[in-house]
């Protein structure tokens, strides 16, 4: 049976209508949800919380209440999978937030203690430098569309990257996947998402043949001006199988678990590990 509405997407013209009509709408649609977050009450010793345009950037809604719920489950998720290797993720002594957006994630680790610092970087220079006037105890940083990183040699022993790898296509991933690669430390923990079987399965039989085949697929939606969210158009949808990220990412790190809808009941997380110079040091669980 043919699905109606990815019939009407398929027709160009009326595609772009719809996608011209939602850009028109936006600006208003803003201005309502400004004005309501003007409105609603706000607690005065709660975190800040980033305008609209950012919240939708990052979680593709304006809404506040899903942006920082959607955060405060993400960041007990990390939690939940650091343990699952036998870390506490407060033993770490720093932790790089990979594509950190606005801080949806990171704001959720403000009680770190001292011997542990979050660091964030993301591409969005408004998303940074929104955090850094209202998000304190992280060091911010922006980076470019390609590596490197503005981070030296073995700086981290904890990686995560929520919604990174499930938007860039295969030559991205690859340069990316070396320079964290550059920047962990021996035997640090990464933990990468993907829009893995939960995902593929919502596909058109179409796209889910190609994936099969191949084990990765990379769909572009929306182009240019008619954007919402400004991000470049190479941000689009990447989609994984497992045996392509064990034969692929396992020449990059040793890959120690991959959790199904491990984030938010929704993205895979797949838990990496950089080899130790050690044989047999895996897993010793940080007093």
């Amino acid at each position: 049976m043919i699905n109606r509405q990815s019939f009407l997407w398929s027709i160009k013209p009326i595609y772009i209508t719809y996608q011209v009509c939602k850009y028109l709408l936006f600006p208003l649609r803003i201005a309502i949800v400004t004005f309501h977050d003007w409105r609603s009450y706000q607690n005065p010793t709660a975190l800040p919380v980033p305008p609209p345009r950012l919240r939708h950037r990052v979680h593709g809604s304006l809404d506040k209440h899903p942006f920082l719920k959607g955060g405060e489950i993400a960041a007990q998720n990390i939690r939940d999978l650091s343990s699952l290797v036998n870390y506490d993720i407060y033993s770490f002594e720093h932790v790089l937030d990979f594509g950190c957006g606005s801080g949806r994630v990171l704001r959720n680790f403000q009680d770190a203690p001292a011997s542990c610092q979050f660091y964030g970087t993301d591409i969005d220079p408004e998303s940074i430098n929104w955090c850094k006037k209202n998000l304190t105890n992280i060091k911010w940083n922006i980076n470019g569309y390609h590596p490197p990183l503005p981070y030296p040699d073995n700086t981290f022993d904890m990686i995560y990257a929520i919604s990174v790898f499930t938007h860039l296509n295969e030559e991205f991933q690859h340069l990316w996947l070396n320079e964290l690669q550059r920047i962990a430390k021996q035997g640090a923990i990464i933990i990468l998402t993907t829009h893995g079987e939960h995902c593929i399965n919502k596909l058109p039989a179409e796209h889910q043949t190609r994936i099969n085949s191949k084990g990765f697929l990379y769909l572009t939606g929306v182009t240019g001006k008619l954007r919402l969210n400004k991000l470049p158009d190479f941000y689009q949808s990447a989609y994984h199988t497992k045996d392509y990220i064990r034969r692929k990412w396992s020449s990059y790190f040793n890959i120690i678990n991959h959790v199904e809808r491990g984030i938010n009941n929704h993205q895979d997380a797949v838990i990496l590990q950089k080899p130790k110079s050690e044989p047999n040091q895996y897993f010793q669980k940080r007093e």
